[in-house]
């Protein structure tokens, strides 16, 4: 006779015996008996380094700025830096953009516009006075960071924008742009309203 492998399983029961020393032991559940042995000596040490991995890690990479978007942004602002100084042709949109993120650029192109003479027609806030708004969403030329580092560069409108490469290094003119940029994109400011005839609206989502 064939037994179905589908049906149900017959298990036979206990002797009596045994299934009452089963039923007064608090570590036996339907005849299996739980074991409390210690755990292997590997096993706990492994677990231990877990523990103490996860508590290092953190304070390791994070405390002292290992990970992080500011890290991150110093890795790119550097190797950028290397690629514009051996560059033989002009610096790419991606890496002004990038250079436009990094404080020590910004702040160097702030020196810039106070002491170059920017402010006697854009204002000391550069709000604008002959000069458009350099701190709002309203562009002439565009506001991409190649065409403002152009303007700054060559100068427009028949020299009521002065060139100013003859007065600064190229990359003083890119920190200068750098600035001009993080400034219109998030340090807005009231000023001198924008000319609806020339002036386009351009926000810096870059």
């Amino acid at each position: 006779m064939t037994t179905d492998p589908t049906g149900p399983v017959s298990i036979p029961p206990l002797p009596p015996g045994e299934r009452d020393a089963h039923h007064d032991d608090p570590t036996a559940n339907d005849g299996i008996r739980e074991l409390d042995n210690d755990l292997p000596r590997w096993w706990l040490v492994m677990f231990l380094l877990t523990i103490a991995f996860a508590v290092w890690y953190p304070f390791y990479w994070h405390s002292d700025h290992r990970l992080g978007a500011e890290r991150l942004l110093d890795e790119q602002t550097a190797a950028a830096e290397q690629r514009a100084e051996s560059a033989t042709g002009p610096v790419s949109e991606d890496t002004l953009r990038l250079f436009s993120h990094a404080p020590a650029h910004i702040a160097h192109g702030g020196e810039l516009f106070a002491k170059n003479g920017c402010a006697v027609c854009h204002g000391a806030d550069a709000t604008g006075l002959v000069g458009p708004n350099l701190r709002d969403d309203y562009w002439i030329y565009g506001h991409d960071m190649t065409t403002i580092v152009d303007v700054i560069t060559n100068g427009r409108a028949n020299g009521t924008m002065p060139p100013q490469k003859a007065n600064l290094a190229p990359e003083d003119i890119r920190d200068l742009a750098c600035w001009i940029a993080e400034r219109a994109r998030s340090d807005k400011s009231a000023g001198k309203a924008p000319d609806p005839t020339r002036e386009k609206l351009a926000p810096i989502d870059y």
